[in-house]
């Protein structure tokens, strides 16, 4: 199903009075194609335009080339290259006098600082975005507003996080944006999954926060196939595989973690690897496949210390202990059992720091 958001750029870029207003009009498509999972056409398409600027560049069509090819290496790997690239969209704004492609460049690394935990940049960046972007601008005010819920939502704060996800979803709207709305969902689902697997490895006895992240996990795969998003296509499988997990559904879990987990790790999930291994090595012992639990958990062992952000580590350690536990191995348990105990106190201070400055920076934009 072809978006109205593309319908209304194929429209933009015939009526387009200047042929580098329409050359900009088509580097913007093409990354709107890379987050849509069209990645061969987006390269082309930009490939084509740099072919044609190659002699001549022209700062306007160079800025939101950078911008398409940011997303191209985003929705490809969450490769750490987009923000490089997205950065340099960005700094080309200023001397192409395009505050519009400015206030989107920065909402988007306001997004990648949130996945990359660095909380400060985040909040500055969000700061930004909102005294660039206008009340029209649905694009950056979509994505903004997405990190801000996220923001709220990896704080522990689902009840604040609500009105931005909502906002985020009115903008994206307001576009014919059906990728951004399929982001909210995938963003809102991997934070209830991240919750629940929180709450069940800290001992919490409490299934709603389960459930509801199952919830999540299949109204994004429905609206998914609905639109036909096709970028980033292992992530849904796993987060499904990591929530049957929680529930208890072992040989499931077993099935899509199977099926999905090698091109989990090519979309950019390597960063998680060992807590996906250890939770594929619980499953495997929960389905009685003894023998290569212990393999995938000495896999995840070695893992571990590559994780990168402390909440993915503080869930390996705990899923690992559990194994180790279940299989004997008293030592090896109670070291993972220690270690997943400190990861999670930095967690939960983690979580406290991000909220405190969402906080400090919407208080100071309203002020």
């Amino acid at each position: 199903m072809k978006s109205r958001l593309l319908n209304n750029l194929d429209t933009a870029i015939a009526a387009a009075a200047q042929p580098v207003q329409a050359d900009c009009l088509r580097a913007e498509r093409a990354g709107l194609l890379a987050r849509q999972g069209q990645i061969a056409e987006a390269r082309a398409a930009l490939a084509t335009l740099q072919a044609q600027y190659a002699r001549q560049p022209n700062v306007s069509v160079s800025a939101w080339l950078a911008l398409g090819e940011g997303f191209v290496s985003y929705y490809t790997d969450l490769n750490r290259n987009a923000r490089d690239k997205i950065s340099r969209a960005y700094a080309l704004g200023a001397p192409a006098r395009d505050t519009r492609l400015r206030a989107l460049a920065v909402a988007w690394l306001a997004h990648i600082d949130y996945v990359d935990h660095d909380f400060e940049a985040m909040a500055r960046h969000i700061s930004e975005c909102f005294e660039l972007a206008g009340p029209e601008h649905h694009a950056a005010q979509a994505r903004a507003c997405l990190v801000v819920a996220q923001g709220y939502h990896f704080g522990g704060r689902f009840e604040s996080a609500q009105p931005w996800y909502a906002k985020s979803r009115q903008h994206a709207n307001a576009e014919g944006d059906e990728t951004t709305l399929s982001a909210v969902m995938h963003n809102m689902a991997g934070l209830l999954a991240a919750e629940s697997r929180q709450t069940v490895l800290r001992g919490v006895e409490d299934d709603t926060f389960v459930r509801r992240a199952m919830l999540g996990v299949e109204s994004t795969g429905n609206f998914d196939a609905l639109v036909g998003t096709g970028s980033l296509d292992a992530l849904v499988p796993l987060l499904r595989a990591q929530v049957s997990s929680l529930q208890g559904r072992y040989a499931e879990a077993v099935a899509l973690y199977e099926s999905h987990f090698s091109d989990g790790l090519l979309q950019g999930l390597d960063r998680m690897r060992a807590f996906l291994g250890a939770d594929l090595a619980w499953c495997r012992l929960q389905a009685g496949q003894t023998e290569q639990a212990f393999k995938d958990a000495l896999a995840a062992e070695v893992a571990v210390s590559h994780d990168r952000d402390v909440d993915d580590r503080a869930a390996a350690h705990s899923r690992l202990a559990q194994v180790f536990g279940q299989l004997g191995q008293v030592d090896a348990a109670a070291r993972h059992k220690a270690q997943a105990d400190v990861d999670w106190h930095t967690h939960e201070r983690d979580q406290a720091l991000t909220v405190a400055l969402l906080n400090n920076a919407l208080a100071k934009l309203r002020a």
